[in-house]
């Protein structure tokens, strides 16, 4: 009948691999496997260690004693289990202009301005704004300074209005608490988007 003995690490028997036959430890190399049985009963064999008989069984090769101070080899370090991040939106708030019904990206703090108006590299997608007589060729700029967002009027013919009022030099907005228009009837929208460009 086969015999049931498992053979335990005596420095770590819960963290070691087991074996169904007496040897060394796979991780601490100089030692030699016990029977579980003498772990739990703390026999001892003749050098005070667990192990019962010093008797190296047939077939098994004998290890070199480990030389006297030298620690036991550690066992290496598992390997942590791979943590995917997952996507995390930016601190930095991403703002776009609604124009037309067309999104206008705007530039973030430390950068130029985004400019508005029939010539405006900026509004080059928006479709139909060079038709636009009420608007100027160079009509107004959005920009960052300490966090803020502002909006300037820059010598528009008609002008830029904030909340209804004509602005002089520039006035602070920001998405949901201000209505922005150009001209008399060209409204701006300011929202927030995700950093694929998507409104939120």
């Amino acid at each position: 009948m086969a015999s049931l003995t498992r053979y335990r690490c005596p420095v770590t028997p819960d963290d070691c691999p087991t074996s169904a036959s007496r040897g060394f430890c796979a991780v601490h190399e100089w030692d030699r496997l016990v029977p579980e049985r003498v772990l739990i009963s703390g026999e001892l064999n003749g050098s005070g260690e667990p192990g019962g008989s010093d008797v190296t069984p047939e077939g098994e090769v004998e290890r070199p004693p480990r030389p006297p101070g030298t620690p036991p080899p550690r066992p290496e370090p598992s390997r942590p289990p791979i943590v995917r991040p997952t996507p995390v939106r930016s601190s930095t708030v991403r703002l776009a202009l609604v124009l037309a019904g067309v999104l206008v990206p705007l530039r973030g703090e430390g950068e130029a301005p985004t400019r508005l108006g029939r010539d405006a590299p900026d509004c080059a997608h928006v479709t139909g704004l060079d038709l636009l007589d009420q608007i100027s060729r160079e009509h107004a700029e959005f920009f960052w300074e300490s966090g803020q967002l502002y909006v300037r009027d820059t010598c528009s013919s008609n002008g830029t209005f904030v909340d209804g009022e004509r602005i002089e030099g520039h006035a602070r907005v920001w998405p949901g608490s201000h209505e922005v228009r150009l001209a008399q009837d060209v409204d701006l929208v300011i929202v927030e988007i995700d950093e694929f460009g998507a409104p939120l």
